[in-house]
């Protein structure tokens, strides 16, 4: 059954945006045109997806998306110094391996394959689970981290409402994704870059993000747009390799060239930080 997941309207609110896209006419949710209840996002997400799929080589690039990761935990120190966290979607365990210098740190994906690797390379405490059958106690939590990752959700609604329930009372909980009401996104349309369903299957706007959060006892603190790090090889098959049936002769010189790690951060005003806290008691 198709439903709104962020103001729960029936189907009958879901009306066509673009191809693949539909929007709610009650909240302005956008998600794609799918059962999200029969889909089976564990196949989505093997190595191939990492590898030669929606990235050109995901841990050939670790110290490029250390960068990011580094920045972000800046910002999450300054909120909370230290305690326990979670990264929700951790995948190789880039930035758990960052986070478990400052805090206890443990993370869940449904990636096996790139668990492993974050396991058995960096030690990092990362598990090939579903979060939301994650035996976790209420408010024991201090920190959950969701980097590019609530728009693969089927249901993140109801990985908000767990979130809720296991922060403490002046827990945050600090997520990145992309915003379709940003100009680029108004822009492109339908070309977005963003758009690429059946992985990415929620489209968030700082809008809807942030009543998606209140619904669940979440306070939004802050957002912002962020720069995103991605190396030469990267931005390379993005634009030129990806939906190509035959990969262009320079790319083959690309990737296995010094080039290829030349990294650049650039903020194209389309990726929202968005940072939310739960309410400690008596506030």
């Amino acid at each position: 059954m198709k439903y709104c997941v962020v103001c729960h309207s029936p189907p009958s609110s879901l009306r066509p945006l673009w191809r693949g896209l539909v929007r709610c006419e009650n909240c302005g949710h956008c998600q794609a045109d799918l059962d999200l209840d029969a889909l089976e996002t564990r196949t989505l997400y093997q190595q191939g997806y990492f590898v030669g799929g929606e990235y050109a080589d995901y841990p050939q690039d670790r110290r490029v998306y250390e960068r990011h990761f580094r920045r972000r935990l800046r910002l999450l120190r300054k909120l909370r110094p230290s305690g326990t966290l979670i990264e929700i979607g951790c995948g190789y365990g880039f930035f758990l391996a960052l986070a478990q210098r400052t805090y206890q740190a443990r993370g869940f994906d449904i990636a096996s394959a790139a668990v492993a690797f974050a396991r058995d390379r960096l030690g990092v405490d990362a598990r090939a689970e579903d979060f939301l059958d994650a035996d976790i106690p209420d408010e024991s939590v201090d920190v959950v981290a969701m980097w590019d990752t609530i728009e693969h959700l089927r249901r993140p609604d109801l990985v908000v409402q767990k979130i809720s329930r296991v922060l403490r009372p002046g827990g945050v909980v600090a997520l990145t994704t992309g915003d379709i009401e940003s100009r680029l996104a108004r822009w492109r349309g339908p070309k977005w870059r963003l758009i690429h369903p059946p992985t990415h299957l929620h489209y968030f706007s700082r809008r809807t993000i942030f009543r998606l959060l209140t619904s669940a006892g979440l306070r939004p603190l802050a957002s912002r747009y962020v720069a995103m790090s991605r190396s030469l090889r990267q931005i390379a098959y993005s634009l030129a390799v990806q939906k190509a049936e035959r990969e262009p002769r320079f790319y083959r010189w690309l990737k296995r060239s010094r080039l290829g790690d030349v990294s650049f951060s650039l903020n194209m005003y389309d990726i929202l930080l968005v940072v939310a806290s739960k309410e400690s008691q008596g506030s």
